[in-house]
C-alpha cells in the first residue's frame, strides 16, 4: 500500500508541476511607485552603490535601477489604474543558473519592440502585486528574460513568484490533487462570476516547505499565480494569491496577455491519476 501511496503522490506532484511556465524576458521600464516605495528605495541605493550585487542562495544578480528607462507606452484602455509614471520602479534581477556565470542577454532573440512590451507587462504586474499583496512582502522584482517570473522578498527572505498566462487548448482545468495525508491540499473555488479556480498547497523541495498556487483558465490561456519555497514555506497562502487574481485590474492584464501571448503554449492537461 505504501508503494501505491508513493505512486499517487508522485503522479499528483507531476500534474501540479505541468502548470509551471517556461522562461522568457525583460528590460527596465517606467512604473508608478507602490506603498513599499521606501524599502525599494533603500534597496536600489545599495544596488547602485555596489554596481552588481549577488544574492547567493537564489543565484540572483541585481541590476541597478540607475540609467534612463525607455519611454512608457500608454496603458491599454482596458487597464485603468495600471499606467505608470517615469522611472524604473521595479528594476529587474538576473538569474544565474550557474553561480558567477551571467546568462546571455535576450536569449530568445526578441525584437526591441517585443522586449519593451514584455517589460511593460512585468512592470504593471509588479505594480499591482505591490499594491495587493500583504505588507510583509517588502520587495517585488521582475526576473529578466523570464516574463512570467518575479522575485519577492518577505520577512527578509527571497522567494520565486510565478504570474503566468500561457496559451492552451484545454477547455477545463486539469484534475487537481487533494491528498491531505501527504499534505497536498487543493480547494476548488469560483470567482469573477462563475470562473473556476484551483487553490493548491503542496510540499516542494523538502517535506516541510510548501508552495502556494492558484490556477484558472481565461480565454485561450492557462493562468497561474504561485509562490515557491527555498528553505522555508511560501509566505503567501493560496487565498492571498486569489485576492490578486480577483482584482479587475489583474484580469485586465490577463486579458491583454491572452490576446497577445508572451509565453509558449502549455502542454495538454493530463487526465486522471
Amino acid at each position: 500500500m505504501k508503494d501505491d501511496d508513493t505512486t499517487t503522490l508522485r503522479d499528483a506532484l507531476e500534474r501540479a508541476a505541468e502548470e509551471l511556465p517556461p522562461l522568457p524576458d525583460l528590460v527596465p521600464v517606467a512604473v508608478r511607485e507602490g506603498r513599499r516605495r521606501r524599502a525599494r528605495a533603500r534597496f536600489a541605493t545599495a544596488a547602485t552603490a555596489f554596481g552588481v550585487v549577488t544574492a547567493g542562495a537564489l543565484g540572483l544578480t541585481l541590476l541597478p535601477g540607475g540609467g534612463p528607462a525607455p519611454a512608457m507606452p500608454a496603458a491599454p484602455p482596458s487597464s485603468p489604474g495600471t499606467s505608470a509614471g517615469p522611472g524604473a520602479g521595479y528594476p529587474p534581477v538576473v538569474v544565474e543558473e550557474t553561480p558567477g556565470v551571467t546568462p546571455p542577454d535576450n536569449p530568445d532573440g526578441l525584437s526591441p519592440a517585443e522586449r519593451e512590451r514584455r517589460a511593460v507587462h512585468q512592470q504593471r504586474v509588479a505594480a499591482l502585486l505591490d499594491e495587493l499583496l500583504p505588507a510583509k512582502v517588502t520587495e517585488i522584482r521582475p526576473v529578466k528574460d523570464e516574463v512570467a517570473v518575479y522575485r519577492i522578498t518577505a520577512d527578509g527572505k527571497p522567494f520565486r513568484m510565478v504570474v503566468s498566462v500561457r496559451p492552451t487548448d484545454d477547455e477545463a482545468l486539469k484534475e487537481c490533487p487533494n491528498l491531505p495525508e501527504h499534505k497536498v491540499v487543493c480547494e476548488a473555488v469560483t470567482f469573477d462570476g462563475d470562473r473556476e479556480a484551483d487553490l493548491l498547497s503542496m510540499p516542494v523541495n523538502q517535506p516541510g516547505t510548501f508552495a502556494s498556487y492558484v490556477n484558472f483558465l481565461y480565454g485561450g490561456s492557462r493562468v497561474q499565480l504561485g509562490v515557491e519555497p527555498d528553505d522555508v514555506t511560501s509566505p503567501l497562502t493560496p487565498r492571498q494569491l486569489l485576492a490578486v487574481a480577483e482584482d479587475p485590474r489583474f484580469l485586465d492584464l490577463v486579458e491583454a496577455a491572452d490576446a497577445q501571448p508572451m509565453e509558449t503554449k502549455a502542454p495538454p492537461a493530463v487526465k486522471g491519476g
